[in-house]
């Protein structure tokens, strides 16, 4: 079978939605499907896509940009002779191919507030549209497949669970390197690390809130490191820094490219990821990976990636994360199990068996198309 794959995210920056795409694509080059995969992309391919007879790439320009997904895309995968094009979220209405799409979340049905009107409209519009011809969907944690059949009322047979896994070029750098990354970013202090956009989903202001309570508490010496480029209605993660005073308790350092991440969260004491909502969470496993003690929240797909190798928080109770931080990094036995406990963990996780899932789903979506 011949199977298309919308690449686009693995050309852009560092987001959940391009370790998805990289990852996947990496693991299905390590099983043997038998099958054949074109990779289509918009713009120059990355650095270390597969190649061999099993693997084309194929770049596509559209003449309005808007036009790409609905039919530049499928156009070309008919004339390349695609049987399954598999995408990310909004799908093109076409039976041919079968369309397989992958959704990481659907936050804007569930906390509208967080989106522009236009944005949460569209995206809801387009997802509606697209589960009424897709072959099949592709939820990244059980989490998300059970708001998908709630919200949109999917019968649960079309909605397979294909968890991600660590993005196969992270690795646990070397002492040096922790050490060049912290003087890069100017960090002589010990640290706690959050790493993801600046949006209101994040709780930044509650991870913000807890980590000055706990630092007053116990008088620590660390400083709270939010590593993320900007995104909408991140104002009042700046509102809330200006009301605490926090100068450089609270250290803004922007988006941090991939070659640093590692070193970045190596060499934090602790990762702080109590966001609000998660479809999955590759942070926590980069942290884990890291040999970096984890406290993230009770909430979304986030125990379900953790598992027991994480503090768990309620995200919007302060004095909770407070207590957390100042716990493990009060006390040196609790932070060695934290690790130990994660690199088990990651165990769990592996882009191959995500490749393997994923392949059954493809067939099964061809299947079910050809038998109708």
């Amino acid at each position: 079978m011949r199977i298309g794959i919308d690449a686009r995210t693995a050309c852009g920056r560092y987001t959940g939605d391009r370790s998805y795409t990289l990852g996947l694509i990496h693991g299905l080059a390590a099983i043997s499907s038998g099958h054949e995969f074109v990779l289509y992309l918009d713009g120059p391919p990355p650095l270390g896509l597969p190649s061999g007879p099993q693997w084309q790439v194929r770049v596509l320009r559209a003449p309005v940009p808007r036009l790409w997904t609905p039919v530049v895309l499928p156009r070309a995968a008919r004339a390349d002779g695609v049987e399954v094009l598999h995408v990310q979220y909004i799908a093109p209405a076409c039976r041919r191919p079968v369309v397989v799409t992958t959704v990481h979340d659907v936050t804007f049905r569930l906390y509208p507030e967080w989106f522009t009107v236009k944005d949460r409209l569209l995206l809801d519009w387009g997802m509606r549209r697209s589960l009424r011809t897709v072959g099949a969907v592709l939820a990244v944690s059980e989490w998300t497949r059970r708001d998908l059949l709630r919200v949109y009322g999917l019968a649960a047979d079309r909605v397979c669970v294909t968890p991600n896994a660590l993005p196969p070029t992270f690795a646990l750098p070397e002492p040096s390197e922790v050490g060049a990354v912290r003087g890069k970013y100017g960090l002589e202090e010990p640290y706690v690390l959050f790493v993801g956009v600046l949006q209101p989903r994040k709780n930044l202001p509650g991870m913000i809130g807890g980590f000055l309570a706990a630092k007053r508490r116990h008088g620590l010496p660390h400083a709270f490191v939010i590593a993320g480029k900007e995104g909408w209605k991140c104002g009042p993660i700046f509102e809330a820094l200006k009301a605490t005073e926090a100068g450089e308790d609270v250290r803004l350092i922007g988006y941090v490219p991939d070659e640093d991440l590692p070193g970045l969260l190596a060499g934090a004491d602790v990762f702080l990821f109590a966001t609000l909502y998660e479809g999955f969470g590759i942070p926590v496993l980069e942290a884990f990976a890291s040999g970096t003690a984890v406290i993230t929240s009770n909430t979304s797909a986030l125990p379900e990636v953790a598992g027991e190798a994480a503090v768990l928080v309620d995200p919007c109770d302060e004095q909770e994360i407070a207590e957390a931080v100042g716990r493990v990094l009060t006390d040196e036995g609790l932070r060695r199990h934290l690790v130990e406990a994660g690199w088990e963990r990651l165990k769990a996780f592996s882009w191959e068996r995500t490749a393997e899932l994923t392949v059954a789903c493809y067939e099964g979506a061809a299947g079910r198309s050809s038998a109708s």
